[in-house]
């Protein structure tokens, strides 16, 4: 059984943290004498299967208590496996407990971390920086005084930004932008690129920041307010022996005549199709689509609006007319979280910050390493690394026992730690046994320990994350109960199954037929030799006969009626045709081949139960269904509260 929330769940629960939580425990429902449902219990349950908040708020009156009649029933069930304790079980509780730690991990990060990331991140989607940058490559010491060098240079020395990246940078472009890299917003550059370009003053240049490309000093010449993102198109006309223009005066003629056409009323799509040199986006009518642009172009691009079309203008590239298709302004938070999210969740500024809110959490629990027990656990590996699973039976008690750290009050062990690393292989990536390695298994394992003391803390400093909780718990209980009420009797209980049959077979008229087991294949050699080496044919002896798939063989069971019959079977359904069970063909041509075997005649009538038995489960689960809830509709008697059902999604 599983009863996974996913991101939508926790998305809906972002929402109803935002509402005011306190009116939201009203109570929408009273079942029997002593269950409610509250509002804020309903609006997660149904805002969550139908699309998330926004969409919920927008569905009328009649939808929600359409889903409240079928979430009533939920609960009803629910109410009944509770009464008979199914919680109490120990596998119940077992997976329970695995099921709230798979939970609380996501919840926690969104909360703690997520939340003040996308936040911060949003601000800054708000608002485009204009940077150049000067870039050397390496990440030791030299690197580091080089590039402080060259920043003196410019901030002491007096010399212009540009000058200096022209010169020195290693960035292959700065000869010819003189390191300018236009505009940009959040998730366009690196991560501590991206930090120095926020951080930093207008005017001024950062200190040396290091990125997995070197080391980059940072001088911000502009910041203001995002315009938006901006869907492109252009025209480009380049000179030289192979364009139509051979110089640039014959270029710039070019330019303009196209612009005078356009100025007209001649389609942009068509002139870029016909005369841009461009030969990536002249086939799409110029389009470039939504990328960010070389900065001079990126300059004209954002004091376009929707629609609007430049003047011809120059670049390194030859000459431009840019056409901005279609703006779109950056969106409210709300409306944005999600995209946010999802680009954060596969940026390493999140695994940073993760991290570093792990870290936070380890100093608040006092976590410390035994020294000692350290490093004799490392030495004791550096010949049994990494099987893990073999140092847990090779290395002395006394050292498998003893406290590899605490956290507060708890002591944790060495053997529960070789456990954990040997189970998580992504820590086993390394061949050798390396200090670093070792230390960051450890501090993952730490971790780990440190959300095992989260988690109970969770409910007080989040109330709705007791929704999440009790999904999980409904969702176990429901699965129980209806397997054992419903699923399993409808298969298990064949008395039942067998008299609900008789009194419904009526409703299976069938005509004269035949019990049919098609055997579908590539080769008829195969299904000739199946039909001789088989002279009793069954499913189970074909079952056999396949070898486990070896000929790759379809075999379908099934009733045939004349009607349904191909032209090798219609011959079997006038009399005097022989014996059954019987082969029939190899019949096919090419790689197409099917072998009939048919296990006997049936008359005319009723379908017999085989032939009717999958229908008939599900037509059976039907009615143990009813039949159950309207047991429980007596049981558990429902009162809604219209006063609190007026307030749903407000």
């Amino acid at each position: 059984m599983r009863w996974i929330v996913g991101v939508s769940g926790l998305a809906v629960l972002s929402f109803l943290w935002a509402q005011d939580w306190s009116k939201r425990q009203a109570t929408l429902v009273k079942l029997g004498k002593n269950i409610s449902i509250t509002q804020a219990e309903f609006e997660y349950a149904y805002a969550k299967a139908n699309g998330g908040w926004d969409v919920a708020k927008t569905h009328t009156p009649e939808q929600w208590r359409d889903y409240l009649k079928a979430y009533i029933n939920f609960r009803r069930k629910v109410a009944q496996a509770q009464e008979e304790k199914l919680d109490t079980t120990r596998s119940f509780r077992e997976e329970y407990q695995a099921y709230i730690r798979q939970l609380a991990k996501p919840f926690l990060l969104e909360r703690e971390v997520l939340d003040t990331l996308m936040r911060k991140m949003y601000e800054r989607m708000r608002e485009e920086v204009r940077a150049s940058h000067i870039l050397v490559k390496g990440q030791d010491s030299a690197a580091y005084a080089r590039a402080l060098a060259l920043r003196d240079s410019v901030v002491k020395g007096g010399r212009s930004f540009a000058e200096i990246a022209r010169l020195y940078s290693d960035d292959p472009a700065a000869p010819e932008t003189g390191g300018d890299l236009g505009y940009f917003s959040a998730f366009d550059m690196v991560a501590p690129f991206e930090d120095a370009a926020y951080q930093t003053p207008v005017g001024q240049v950062s200190m040396p920041v290091l990125t997995r490309f070197g080391y980059h000093l940072v001088y911000v010449r502009e910041r203001g307010p995002n315009p938006g993102a901006r869907k492109t198109a252009h025209i480009l006309v380049r000179w030289g022996p192979t364009y139509a223009a051979k110089d640039s005066t014959e270029a710039y003629k070019r330019i303009q005549e196209i612009y005078e056409r356009l100025q007209k009323g001649e389609s942009f799509e068509e002139l870029a199709k016909n005369y841009s040199d461009d030969p990536f986006s002249a086939a799409r009518g110029g389009e470039l689509g939504w990328m960010r642009l070389h900065p001079d172009m990126e300059v004209v691009k954002r004091r376009l609006g929707a629609g609007e079309v430049s003047m011809p203008f120059r670049t390194r590239f030859g000459w431009h007319i840019l056409k901005v298709l279609e703006v779109k302004p950056i969106r409210s938070f709300e409306e944005m979280r999600s995209e946010i999210k999802a680009r954060l969740q596969r940026d390493e500024r999140y695994k940073a910050a993760e991290k570093q809110y792990f870290d936070q959490r380890l100093k608040a629990y006092n976590y410390e390493e035994n020294p000692a027990t350290r490093e004799t656990l490392f030495k004791a590996l550096d010949t049994l690394y990494p099987d893990l699973e073999g140092a847990l039976s090779k290395l002395p008690p006394s050292l498998l026992k003893a406290t590899l750290f605490t956290l507060g009050k708890q002591k944790y062990a060495v053997q529960d730690f070789l456990s954990y690393w040997a189970q998580n292989r992504a820590l086993l990536l390394e061949r050798r046994l390396s200090r670093e390695g070792f230390q960051e298994a450890l501090r993952s394992y730490a971790r780990e320990k440190v959300l095992d003391l989260e988690i109970p803390n969770l409910r007080k400093r989040y109330p709705e994350y007791s929704l999440l909780e009790r999904e999980y718990y409904y969702g176990m209980l429901f699965f129980l109960v209806s397997e054992r009420e419903v699923w399993r009797k409808s298969v298990e209980d064949t008395a039942g199954l067998r008299a609900f049959y008789e009194e419904r077979k009526t409703e299976y008229p069938a005509g004269p037929r035949l019990e049919v087991i098609e055997v579908q294949g590539s080769d008829s050699l195969n299904l000739a030799d199946l039909a001789q080496r088989v002279a009793e044919p069954s499913l189970s002896a074909i079952d056999s006969a396949n070898k486990f798939g070896r000929y790759n063989w379809r075999i379908l069971p099934q009733y045939i009626e004349s009607s349904q019959a191909p032209a090798p079977l219609q011959r079997l359904f006038q009399e005097g045709n022989g014996a059954f069970p019987q082969w029939v063909g190899p019949v096919g041509s090419g790689r197409e081949w099917r072998l009939y075997a048919v296990l006997r005649k049936l008359p005319a009538g009723y379908k017999t139960f085989e032939e009717v038995k999958v229908e008939l489960i599900q037509r059976y689960q039907q009615k143990l269904e009813a039949d159950w809830l309207a047991k429980l509709e007596k049981r558990y008697p429902a009162k809604v509260d219209e006063k609190v059902f007026s307030r749903l999604f407000r």
